[in-house]
């Protein structure tokens, strides 16, 4: 079976430590595995390679993907669906392998059915808001990366008292980053854009915060509409300046966590068994702990955050209470 991969979409900690594990398994099953350079305009231009264990083993803890990425939606066009099916013919395809976050997953996979194309899906976005898995690849290598800054916060926190620290980490227009970190964290108020809040309640945390423990934290979401505003108000709610700390793209190139290399490694080997057993179409995600395989994505709803957990964190009342 020849089996190319390509990655979509925005890059994530972990797909090195997949594709490294792919050209492991096609090895085993005696297949040859291909990486197209650039997504799918790479593809189209036929910027396809062999890929091997030997290539691939110096970056399974490197972060980002080895073989480029790309948002360019070359196949939305009946032009670019015809070059995809003369490139795989020519190149003899059997099986494509697809990295994406929610808007690949969407929408690639069953296009590629329509076209008669096999393929399946791995989930790889930081921002752990692809339906019908409940983990992402590269979603806790970003949560290592903002708990390694928010020790280094507490740790200057500690050194010099009463003081307000803010931090905002990655994850689009959702929350699961921040409520995650916030959670195990141990942060006093959490701010996501799937949940309202008031600003008076919040700066009441942070300074109930600074009064029991010398420090206050908020974790707020990249996505949050009104962050400014919240930031600029906060001081004059308190009485105490904002340290305010933004974790950016770092985070998102972050190196790949013990638990995503797992992840990797157990997704990978999940995509060689379903290919191999005849399987011509689905997305690889995580269930009930384990790997399973989805037919599709399409209707299904979008994942929301845990709202029981964010009023535990911002110790706000259960509304089932």
């Amino acid at each position: 079976m020849r089996i190319v991969t390509v990655v979509s979409g925005g890059d994530a900690p972990g797909i090195n430590a997949a594709l490294y594990h792919l050209a492991l398994q096609a090895a085993c099953h005696g297949d040859i595995l291909l990486g197209a350079t650039g997504g799918f305009p790479g593809l189209l231009n036929e910027q396809i390679d062999v890929l091997n264990q030997q290539v691939l083993l110096p970056w399974i803890g490197v972060a980002g993907t080895y073989l480029r990425s790309s948002r360019e939606p070359v196949l939305a066009q009946a032009a670019g669906q015809t070059k995809l099916a003369d490139v795989l013919a020519r190149h003899q395809v059997d099986a494509l392998v697809v990295f994406g976050g929610n808007g690949t997953l969407r929408h690639i996979p069953p296009l590629l059915a329509e076209l008669g194309v096999v393929s399946i899906g791995i989930p790889t976005t930081i921002d752990n808001d692809v339906p019908g898995t409940e983990a992402t690849l590269g979603f806790f290598s970003a949560c290592d990366f903002a708990h390694r800054t928010i020790d280094g916060i507490r740790a200057t926190g500690h050194a010099l008292q009463g003081r307000i620290f803010t931090l905002e980490t990655l994850g689009g227009d959702t929350g699961y980053i921040a409520l995650e970190v916030a959670h195990s964290a141990g942060a006093d108020v959490v701010l996501i854009p799937e949940m309202s809040y008031e600003i008076a309640y919040v700066a009441a945390r942070l300074k109930s915060g600074i009064e029991q423990r010398g420090q206050a934290l908020l974790v707020y979401s990249e996505g949050l509409q009104d962050k400014q505003a919240m930031l600029d108000a906060l001081p004059g709610l308190t009485g105490i300046r904002i340290r305010d700390s933004r974790l950016g793209h770092a985070q998102r190139g972050s190196a790949p966590s013990h638990y995503d290399r797992w992840l990797a490694a157990e997704m990978a080997r999940q995509v060689l068994a379903v290919l191999h057993d005849g399987h011509r179409s689905g997305i690889v995600c995580v269930g009930q702990g384990r790997i399973i395989l989805r037919d599709s994505l399409v209707g299904m709803p979008p994942r929301q955050p845990d709202a029981r957990l964010y009023r535990w964190i911002n110790a706000l009342p259960q509304e089932d209470a």
